[in-house]
């Protein structure tokens, strides 16, 4: 055996280890029995649980694809408009919308969502209470409902859609709009018939893929929907292995089998949809240069509704720090105002827990990014490079992840480390395994597409001039796809720093990371505590996001 089959039968084993265990143990744990006598045996009780409670289920189904379409829908159709206010017309503040768009990546989905609270609350929510002489003393907008979910997670999505939606739009060849209005068309005309139909592969990408990530969303059922009384399926799963005494994995388990199933479904048309990229061709061999439309009278309109991008990430930032700095939560005002002092974020810096969490954080994404990302540049290397026959099967072990939601991730991970031998369990280091596992695909594609851009002749160079692989991958391979390996580092580091579903479930005391000390400080209701520490964890994280940025465009590593 070459030594290109001793690194594809490693990386097979690595792939395997992160991938089958827990996609094995959540299937195991529901299919046999957990307590009693009968204990290990296998049964089908947990699915005649379901089964028994089919009304149930069926409300937990009805919950989640509302949510999950009126998210993606909403947000959908929000973000394409501001992308063709950006892109196709001469609406001010483009610039605004497109930095406020990047460092919404900065700010965990937890931190965001309880500042709505804050804001929109029903009966202490700012915006509501201020409204309340004009509106009878009912609330303006009850965000505890399901329409209250659907906008604040609406909310949380606009910025990722109006970054994917600028790209066709950047894109499209303006002569075909131009051939309309000689014809008569009307701009109206135009827009339904041209340039919608151009954008509408991309469109109905980026909905399918924002249907998806809302159907696994946590933050938002959490926070608003148990306290609401309406159930979905993440929270459901949540219930059974938090909610009660003893942890019910096996239904746990079967309820996430469905979700699964699910998210499965929705993904068999976004693989249909981008498996031919010819169809999103728009820029062909003949040049052409971007035409902007110009709205007029009207540019002011459109110049305010790009400003709402960042206007939805100062709002809810806006309110945490008016609670920061009062000792409780309670209303602008002159009786408040004489209240305000800094005693919050000395308080919450004093506990060692929060410090210890930020610490975790750091420590936990930074060796899962780097882990992935050189777990799955290899992997890439094999598939493209190599002449394996069954290399294939890298790509394929890498994606399975794809189909596992962040709280079934959890459930997967836990039962995993609880059966395995590894000693990871209540430690740091099993968030690190957790997250490499859920993160491989976003690894491989990102370590994918920059070696395909170099050509292996570059390689077959090195050897002929008697260079082994690892001197032609160290001074050749690894820094001519630095440019996408560190893009997919920063990706990973930054998305597993706010994410909440799978630490949740895989913590222990003195092992919490910053997303779960935020939610035990809620959950307490220190929410001064709270609001002081989330305040400058967002300025932490935009702020490194920003140095890396910027590192990106100093050394040619276009992000």
């Amino acid at each position: 055996m070459d030594s290109s089959r001793w690194l594809f039968g490693l990386i097979a084993l690595a792939l395997a280890y992160l991938v089958v265990p827990p996609l094995f143990f959540i299937f195991y744990t529901s299919l046999v029995s957990e307590r009693g006598a009968t204990a290990g045996a296998f049964t089908l009780e947990h699915f005649f649980y379901l089964a028994g409670s089919l009304s149930e289920v069926r409300t937990l189904l009805w919950n989640s694809l509302i949510f999950a379409v009126g998210s993606a829908a909403f947000a959908l159709g929000a973000g394409t408009l501001l992308a063709w206010l950006a892109e196709r017309t001469n609406a001010p503040f483009r610039s605004v919308a497109y930095i406020s768009a990047y460092l919404a990546f900065g700010v965990p989905g937890i931190i965001k969502v309880i500042g709505w609270i804050l804001l929109l609350g029903p009966k202490a929510g700012i915006l509501n209470t201020a409204l309340a002489p004009l509106t009878g003393g009912m609330p303006f907008f009850n965000l505890f409902s399901l329409p209250g979910m659907i906008v604040v997670e609406g909310f949380l999505w606009m910025p990722v859609v109006f970054l994917l939606m600028a790209t066709p739009f950047r894109s499209m060849d303006p002569s075909l709009e131009e051939a309309a209005v000689v014809s008569g068309s009307s701009g109206w005309q135009v827009f339904k018939r041209v340039t919608l139909p151009l954008a509408l592969p991309s469109a109905l990408a980026v909905l399918i893929l924002t249907f998806v990530r809302s159907l696994e969303a946590f933050e938002i059922p959490a926070l608003i929907g148990i306290p609401a009384g309406i159930d979905l399926f993440t929270t459901e799963i949540y219930t059974q292995i938090r909610g009660g005494f003893l942890p019910k994995y096996g239904p746990a388990s079967a309820y996430s089998i469905l979700l699964m199933a699910l998210v499965a479904v929705a993904l068999i048309p976004y693989y249909g949809l981008t498996r031919h990229t010819y169809k999103f061709a728009t820029v062909t061999g003949k040049g052409f240069r971007p035409r902007r439309i110009d709205l007029g009278s009207w540019s002011w309109l459109g110049g305010s509704l790009l400003l709402l991008l960042p206007l939805l990430q100062v709002l809810p930032l806006s309110a945490l720090a008016w609670a920061s700095l009062l000792p409780f939560v309670r209303q602008p005002s002159r009786e408040a105002l004489a209240l305000v002092s800094t005693n919050n974020y000395v308080t919450a810096f004093d506990d060692t827990t929060i410090v210890t969490s930020v610490l975790n954080s750091l420590t936990v994404s930074s060796t899962a990014a780097t882990a992935t990302v050189f777990v799955t540049f290899v992997a890439s290397w094999v598939v493209i490079r190599t002449r394996i026959r069954s290399r294939w099967l890298l790509d394929q072990l890498a994606m399975v992840p794809l189909v596992f939601p962040g709280i079934v991730m959890g459930v997967a991970v836990l039962k995993t480390y609880l059966a395995l031998p590894l000693p990871v369990y209540g430690t740091i280091w099993i968030l690190v395994f957790a997250f490499m596992a859920r993160y491989l695909p976003f690894g491989m594609r990102f370590s994918y597409a920059g070696l395909l851009g170099i050509h292996r002749e570059l390689e077959e160079s090195a050897e002929v001039c008697g260079a082994t692989w690892a001197q032609a991958a160290r001074r050749i391979v690894i820094p001519l796809t630095l440019p996408a390996l560190f893009a997919g580092w920063i990706y990973i580091f930054l998305i597993t720093v706010r994410e909440l579903s799978v630490a949740l479930l895989l913590y222990s005391p003195g092992s919490q990371v910053i997303s779960v000390k935020i939610w035990e400080l809620w959950e307490n209701g220190h929410v001064g505590e709270l609001a002081a520490f989330s305040l400058a964890i967002s300025c932490g994280t935009v702020l490194l996001s920003v140095v890396f940025q910027r590192l990106a465009q100093r050394y040619g590593l276009h992000v």
